[in-house]
């Protein structure tokens, strides 16, 4: 029994992970939220990838390994995450091309 219940937790874990969207669907989702000014449902859903500690609230996982500057615009975080995808691989999971443009563009201080 203890073997089914390891197995059915790596099929939840292997079907979560296969749920994120592509670098190429998320891009095509931002593009759409700033072409309709940044509100709306695509807004939220891009929202949810290059600005995920905006969601987080107090009791949220720890910081990011990205600092973007205070005072920044979603909307300028979502549009910079959009022209650097173009560079990716658009097959590629979404959550990890974002961690690697926003670690590059957004990189935090070292005494933080």
């Amino acid at each position: 029994m203890h073997r089914l219940g390891v197995l059915i937790a790596g099929l939840g874990m292997a079907c979560a992970a296969a749920a994120a969207p592509t670098a190429g669907e998320l891009r095509a989702t931002c593009a759409r939220a700033l072409a309709a000014g940044y509100t709306g449902e695509h807004a939220v859903m891009c929202d949810w990838y290059v600005a995920p500690c905006g969601v987080c609230g107090e009791d949220g996982p720890p910081p990011r390994a990205w600092c973007v500057p205070d005072g920044t615009a979603p909307a300028s975080v979502a549009a910079q995450v959009v022209r650097d995808m173009g560079q990716d691989d658009e097959r590629r999971p979404a959550p990890v091309v974002v961690e690697e443009i926003l670690r590059r563009r957004y990189p935090c201080a070292a005494e933080e």
